[in-house]
């Protein structure tokens, strides 16, 4: 299972470090976060619509040869509520706005980079949990590397804007891996009821706001990722992650798309990235990997199957 957890932690980060560039495409046709919000719980919806009435259609027919083991558990709506706040509809306006102020380098470092760190730190606040003097370090050595980011830029409001909104989007994030594991809550159905407890903010928006003007291929591709790789898949995949390896293991991947985002943004804006920037984002993968080798030492998953 664990080699399992990392093959679904390494395709997490493979889609979020393109999710930069992805969104970026669209911003530069003049889509805002709150368009891109939209086609992230349009497409995300669509698929928690289908699972649901597949798995009713299911169950309604083991109900009927009596193959229905037990009742479906109910769902505890408070904490699906609190889960979407922290990588549904808050998460997607709050990240996405930031790529509208500060550079896509920025969004790697911050809102990615910093979620290992952040689960570890908040995971002794809330849980009670212990923290290593690794992660101490870690944490120092990506401070550094943050700052060395603006170090190649112009100081600027509205990068700190950007970077701000970066900042919530991690600290979001990890809060996720942290109580989906506390709360011993599947996955796939985080990821379904994520979607729906997000759908009122579809309804506000088709009946409130104009469509992006934009042609279809961008709307399909939009919706397709937005929706269902980033909203569902990506998810889905770094919910399991996190159930398998816990938060302190799970949160490591979050540290590989400071790696892909430079890339990926080449290859589909043009983006050239200075030194800083390129030092920064070493400095924080670095800081993931002190943080978690000794972990991974003790709990030796790398040679379990």
């Amino acid at each position: 299972m664990a080699w399992f957890a990392v093959m679904l932690g390494l395709l997490s980060a493979l889609i979020w470090g393109m999710h930069s560039s992805v969104s970026v495409l669209a911003i530069r046709e003049g889509w805002t976060s709150i368009d891109l919000t939209a086609a992230r719980i349009g497409g995300s919806l669509l698929i928690a619509i289908i699972w649901l009435l597949a798995r009713n259609w299911q169950q309604r027919r083991q109900a009927v040869v009596g193959e229905l083991e037990q009742q479906p558990v109910p769902v505890e709506w408070r904490k699906m509520l609190a889960l979407t706040c922290f990588v549904g509809l808050p998460y997607s306006l709050i990240n996405i706005a930031g790529l509208q102020f500060a550079p896509i380098t920025h969004s790697a470092a911050i809102s990615l980079g910093l979620s290992p760190v952040l689960a570890a730190f908040l995971s002794k606040l809330i849980l009670g949990q212990s923290i290593s003097t690794d992660h101490w370090s870690a944490l120092l050595l990506i401070t550094v590397g943050i700052g060395s980011i603006w170090m190649g830029t112009s100081i600027s409001w509205q990068y700190f804007i950007g970077d701000i909104c970066f900042l919530i989007g991690a600290t979001l994030w990890a809060l996720y891996a942290i109580y989906l594991r506390h709360w011993q809550i599947k996955p796939e159905q985080a990821a379904i009821y994520i979607a729906l407890c997000s759908s009122p903010y579809l309804l506000w928006y088709l009946f409130t706001r104009a469509l992006p003007t934009t042609d279809m291929a961008m709307l399909l591709l939009q919706l397709t990722y937005q929706g269902a790789i980033v909203g569902m898949l990506a998810i889905l995949f770094y919910g399991k992650t996190v159930t398998i390896l816990g938060p302190h293991l799970g949160t490591l991947f979050s540290a590989l798309p400071p790696v892909v985002v430079p890339i990926v943004a080449g290859l589909l804006l043009g983006y050239q990235s200075d030194f800083y920037e390129y030092l920064g984002i070493v400095m924080v993968f670095t800081g993931m990997i002190i943080a978690f080798i000794k972990p991974i030492q003790r709990f030796g998953w790398l040679g379990k199957s």
